[in-house]
């Protein structure tokens, strides 16, 4: 029950006590033998000014005595039944209880003089108390809104701890691996404001134990290790999450010894709790926002390789129905380019003047170059199917050389080759990982002069499991703009290239789930390099 609500009963009870005395009194004026006039009067104006609540402005005190001061001297006509005033005189002692009550109640007394000091200054305590309830409460709502960043929300927090207890300055620091990083403070730390050890620390106390940690003196309390510079008290509250891990802490400081109240404490481990909440739901939005790009860059990753992939099977597409067209094509017209080419060859067994004979020869050197563009066109549109087997690629490449260097425009080319040093072995068509080799070595020779080098390398990478054949020649290098073009079908820089040479020997490699690259440029030369896996 409130103050007021307890004034407002005694009042109540007071007038009613008063209100029957003056009654009785005017009753047992009517019973006896002389009634006074006078004394009706007076008591009904009396019983009317205390019905009315004018009393207020009395002295309960003064009140309070007149009653006593009546009761005792008439204490004989109390205690006697035989009285003519037995009745009005026992009607004293609701009255004092009433007044006793009120007195007690009383907010000031105009008689007692000296209490209206210490009611004033009692007044202001309870109104300061009052107020600072209401900023404590004004804090936490503000707190529970939040908006903006999460270092705005931990400063206003250590903002709200310091001044609400009064302290120097205040910090919130959360632990990472042994170290502690301060969050938030109430005032400008400077440059080295990060990682430091726990080791010795008060902070570091509060940590180990997951306990409130008061210090009223830090130069008396050695326990804890050596204090920070100008700190002589010390607060220090665990940042605990809902799982009871902790996290970080709270930690107050003052330049001067002093005493921490248990209110104090209550306060810093009610503002703890709101801290330990908005860190640990910061690193749970942390993370699901790191899991978020994760997922996020795979997703791209993938959606990549399904275009790829969608790519090659259009492109797959593609060629076989190229390949099923060339086929018939190349199937029509090799029968009666095979009769024209037989008829080239005998009248070229004939004795002719020496023009005709310089033409015939010039048509049929054009239908072996015709005979090898459809060889080649075939081989390229049709698909590409392996005969797989176990390869040492360093005895493939060997192999290959020793052929290669009795070819008529190799035979004057220098090839360096270095194998690997543990000999590599891939899974894959020995026939047509040869004929992507001959093409790669027979090109390199091609662009350099007589007596140049071309060198041949083949090294590892065990950890991707890949092998790397590398073919690299110093000639002119490939202008920029054609790099991109030379794998495609039909594009050749050479007058009697067919431009599928390159297009054939990178289908073959896609189809070992290999690699096929070319670097140009006038610091290297041309470099190509052929990426296998291997097993």
């Amino acid at each position: 029950m409130t103050k007021e609500k307890r004034l407002e009963i005694g009042l109540f009870v007071m007038r009613l006590s008063i209100g029957i005395f003056f009654l009785a009194l005017i009753l047992q004026n009517f019973l006896t033998t002389q009634p006074s006039y006078l004394l009706v009067f007076f008591a009904a104006v009396l019983l009317i000014v205390f019905l009315s609540g004018l009393d207020k402005k009395f002295s309960y005190a003064g009140l309070i005595g007149i009653q006593l001061a009546s009761a005792v001297s008439m204490y004989n006509v109390i205690l006697d039944p035989l009285q003519l005033n037995y009745i009005l005189f026992w009607t004293h002692i609701p009255v004092i209880g009433a007044l006793i009550g009120l007195f007690l109640l009383r907010e000031h007394d105009q008689f007692l003089a000296f209490n209206q000091k210490g009611n004033k200054n009692s007044s202001n305590s309870d109104k300061c108390y009052w107020q600072y309830q209401q900023r404590i409460l004004d804090i936490l709502s503000s707190l529970s809104h939040r908006t903006g960043e999460f270092s705005v929300y931990v400063k206003e927090i250590v903002n709200g701890v310091g001044e609400l207890i009064n302290v120097d300055f205040s910090v919130i620091t959360i632990c990472q691996e042994g170290f502690i990083q301060i969050l938030a403070s109430n005032i400008k730390i400077g440059e080295d404001n990060g990682n430091h050890s726990l080791h010795g620390k008060l902070t570091g106390t509060v940590i180990e134990t997951g306990q409130s940690l008061v210090v009223e003196d830090t130069k008396t309390s050695k326990e804890y290790g050596q204090a920070p510079a100008g700190c002589r008290a010390y607060l220090g509250i665990p940042l605990r999450t809902s799982q009871g891990k902790v996290i970080g802490t709270i930690c107050c400081f003052h330049h001067t010894p002093r005493r921490f109240s248990v209110q104090e404490v209550a306060i810093v481990e009610l503002f703890a709790e709101r801290a330990a909440t908005a860190i640990d739901n910061h690193q749970l939005y942390q993370q699901q926002k790191e899991f978020n790009q994760i997922l996020k860059t795979e997703v791209n990753t993938k959606t990549e390789e399904l275009r790829a992939a969608q790519a090659q099977l259009v492109e797959q597409e593609r060629l076989a129905a190229i390949g099923e067209f060339a086929a018939s094509i190349i199937h029509e017209i090799r029968n009666p380019f095979s009769t024209i080419k037989l008829v080239l060859e005998y009248f070229n067994k004939l004795d002719l003047s020496f023009e005709v004979k310089k033409r015939l020869i010039l048509a049929v050197d054009e239908a072996k170059r015709l005979e090898k563009l459809l060889a080649e066109i075939l081989l390229y549109a049709k698909p590409q199917i392996l005969e797989v087997s176990e390869i040492d690629l360093n005895q493939c490449i060997q192999k290959v050389l020793d052929l290669q260097r009795n070819v008529p425009g190799i035979i004057n080319k220098h090839i360096k080759f270095y194998p690997a040093i543990t000999a590599p072995k891939i899974q894959g068509d020995e026939d047509k990982v040869k004929q992507v080799l001959i093409n790669i070595i027979q090109n390199a020779c091609e662009a350099v002069g007589s007596g140049e080098k071309v060198e041949l390398q083949v090294s590892t990478n065990l950890k991707k499991k890949e092998v790397y054949i590398k073919v690299s020649n110093g000639g002119e290098p490939i202008p920029p703009e054609n790099l991109p073009l030379l794998t495609q079908p039909f594009f050749s820089t050479k007058y009697s290239g067919t431009g599928l040479g390159l297009a054939i020997t990178k289908r073959i490699v896609e189809a070992h789930n290999g690699e096929f690259l070319i670097e140009s440029n006038t610091e290297i030369g041309t470099l190509v390099t052929v990426k296998l896996p291997i097993i």
